[in-house]
């Protein structure tokens, strides 16, 4: 075998494991879903006052906490 066929297979396995893994985890985690990432709609990313640059074009700068502020739809 040559170096690049087996470079190729090596990450073909290693690409192969890695979504195993993903889909494993989605699997057994409960309600099969992965945390919420987007910030509008991720209350412990919005406890640290991080909020989503929608809602600070809204608000102008303010200092204003996103539970003021309507959930953003997209």
């Amino acid at each position: 075998m040559t170096t690049t066929l087996t470079i190729i297979i090596l990450s073909t396995v290693i690409l192969g494991l890695c979504f195993a893994g993903l889909a494993i985890t989605i699997i057994i985690k409960k309600n099969g879903k992965f945390p919420e990432t987007e910030i509008g709609h991720n209350k412990n990313i919005q406890q640290f006052g991080i909020r989503c640059v929608k809602q600070e074009e809204l608000c102008g700068g303010c200092q204003t906490p996103c539970s003021k502020f309507p959930t953003l739809n997209s």
